[in-house]
């Protein structure tokens, strides 16, 4: 029988398929497995508690500024409070599946992208990377975020290339549910539609309009829904659900893109840059050109927008969730460069040089299994209910206190002298409990309050798990006024 290099070929491929889809699963189960592990064990943060009133009052919850501009995850959040008790697991299943999914999606975008090793590459960095963990076990949408995030991109990218009705209508379909999900959604979308105009198929660069199909499918039913919407809102005086209060102040500003990075880490911050701008100039294909476009304008537009955001409102560094799947696709792309143009033992140095990358996330991984990058008041409030449970506790979030010690005298501790002067003059004593990070108490950005509690209080327990990055999440008890030993 005469050799056939078709069979062969075909062969080759389907092995090909094969020990991809291996490596996959096994990189899905360890990502199962990390994120499991946190389910129970850590505390509730301050916004879990949140997610908890909001999704059990929906459009009448007491809580500002509400949930009409952001509703989806807490309508889902509570259709799932039918079958599952909202415990530290019951809350927090949801984002354990969303985080999953948006392994799966991040892997398919960069198999189309890249093939075996780039979506390998990627799916890994999205499974190691502390932030989508964290997501991933915090009763809130940022994980759906990123699921949703990582989905536009395939679908959005896929219709650009083949202009069919189907691929538009799904685009749309989970463009119109992220912004459900967060108004900070469309951040990163602006730049991405720049970048498919200003890059196009064939890997060009000049300026192409969308398609006739593209605004009939696509933008103009989005516009067009976001902008019913938004009407809506505004006749029913609930514009300013829009808005995240005020603003944090300049400080907060200034820290927002250091955090971003510092959440990333600046290994993976490094690498997805580096990815962008080498599938750019070195890419064999126009997709990747085009992907590269896509992912530095989608990044920069929303650290951009971000940035200018936080001068008329409260902005997170966290709310840059949604442009995650472009840092890793493109880190992942970084490694099929390497990959591509490596003639032997390809594998292995790509290899290599994804273990040195896994060895800079590694502190802030093993950091975040430690202690779930969260404040854990709960050992404060045991020593206190073992101790003299009588005298006010002054805590901030008291929504904390409120959930696991609602038997304590809590009150909100304001971060002033004057607050802390007038509840010592009217009790004689009093607990507080705070949260303390590298740069001092938390929201005590002036010192007003630290050097308060230096000159009338006492250090009674700290609370802190190991890390081994520069995060730290310590909780400090202090008895203010008499000293404990009666001095």
């Amino acid at each position: 029988m005469p050799y056939s290099f078709a069979a062969s070929d075909q062969s080759r491929s389907r092995n090909d398929s094969y020990r991809a889809a291996r490596w996959f699963v096994l990189v899905l189960g360890a990502a199962a497995a990390l994120r499991l592990y946190g389910l129970d064990s850590y505390p509730f943060e301050e916004d879990e508690v949140y997610t908890l009133v909001e999704a059990t009052h929906l459009f009448d919850s007491p809580l500002r500024p509400g949930i009409d501009a952001r509703p989806l995850y807490y309508l889902l959040q509570h259709l799932l409070f039918e079958w599952v008790p909202p415990t530290h697991v019951g809350m927090r299943l949801m984002p354990f599946f969303f985080g999953i999914l948006g392994i799966y999606a991040t892997w398919r975008l960069g198999y189309e992208l890249f093939g075996r090793l780039g979506a390998f590459a990627a799916a890994l960095w999205v499974a190691l990377a502390p932030w989508h963990l964290h997501v991933s076990g915090m009763a809130r949408y940022g994980s759906l975020l990123y699921l949703l995030s990582a989905a536009f991109l395939l679908y959005v990218l896929r219709a650009y290339e083949t202009d069919r009705r189907r691929d538009y209508l799904a685009a749309l379909a989970v463009l119109l549910a992220g912004t459900a999900t967060h108004p900070t959604f469309v951040f990163p979308v602006i730049g991405v539609v720049l970048a498919l105009t200003l890059v196009g198929p064939l890997g060009q660069v000049g300026w192409t309009w969308p398609s006739r199909r593209a605004w009939a499918a696509l933008w103009g039913p989005f516009l067009a829904v976001t902008g019913t919407a938004y009407i809506v809102l505004a006749a029913q005086g609930r514009g300013s659900s829009l808005r995240n209060f005020g603003g944090r102040g300049l400080e907060a500003t200034i820290r927002l893109m250091p955090a971003i990075v510092e959440w990333l880490t600046p290994v993976m911050f490094t690498a997805g840059a580096l990815g962008a701008l080498g599938l750019f100039l070195l890419g064999r294909t126009p997709r990747q050109r085009r992907w590269a476009a896509v992912a530095g304008l989608g990044v920069a537009s929303t650290m951009v927008t971000l940035f200018a955001a936080s001068f008329v409102t409260n902005v997170y560094a966290d709310y840059a969730v949604v442009m995650l799947p472009m840092v890793f696709v493109s880190a992942g792309g970084l490694i099929h460069l390497i990959g591509e143009r490596v003639k032997q033992g390809k594998d292995v140095i790509a290899g290599a040089v994804m273990a040195v990358i896994v060895a800079g996330i590694a502190p802030s991984l093993v950091s975040h299994l430690s202690d779930g990058m969260r404040f854990d008041p709960r050992p404060a409030f045991r020593v206190i209910e073992t101790t003299a449970p009588d005298l006010p506790v002054l805590t901030t979030p008291i929504a904390l206190q409120r959930h696991y010690a609602p038997q304590l005298l809590g009150r909100e501790l304001k971060m002033t002298a004057a607050h802390l002067d007038e509840t010592l003059a009217g009790h004689g004593q009093f607990w507080a409990v705070v949260w303390v990070r590298r740069d001092g108490i938390v929201h005590d950005a002036s010192g007003e309050v630290a050097a308060w509690l230096d000159r009338h209080c006492y250090v009674i327990h700290s609370h802190e798990r190991p890390r081994f990055d520069y995060r730290m999440y310590r909780v400090d008890l202090y008895l203010c006024g008499t000293p404990p030993d009666g001095r």
